[in-house]
């Protein structure tokens, strides 16, 4: 387990070209990524296989969804979960 704060993962975002690209996180911990990728209006794959804070992650995300900044337009894709343990 690491901690990275918010503001750490939007600097490590902004500095990548390509603002309009898809940013993955394949282990997505409680979320710290997903949220700096709501705040900057960037699209956002995470993945994360501990049931514990995939939770605490979707929760996180939600709520920085549900404050949006009103000076960063939100994507334009409405966020989905999916699980990969389900059969179709």
């Amino acid at each position: 387990p690491t901690q990275k704060p918010v503001d750490v993962m939007k600097w490590c975002i902004e500095l990548l070209p390509f603002p309009n690209r898809l940013i993955l996180d394949p282990f997505m911990g409680s979320g710290t990524t997903g949220v700096a990728c709501v705040k900057l209006g960037r699209s956002f794959v995470g993945i994360e296989r501990e049931p514990k804070y995939f939770d605490i992650a979707c929760r996180r995300i939600e709520k920085a969804y549900a404050q949006p900044d009103l000076f960063v337009a939100p994507p334009a894709a409405k966020p989905v979960q999916l699980s990969l343990m389900e059969a179709p």
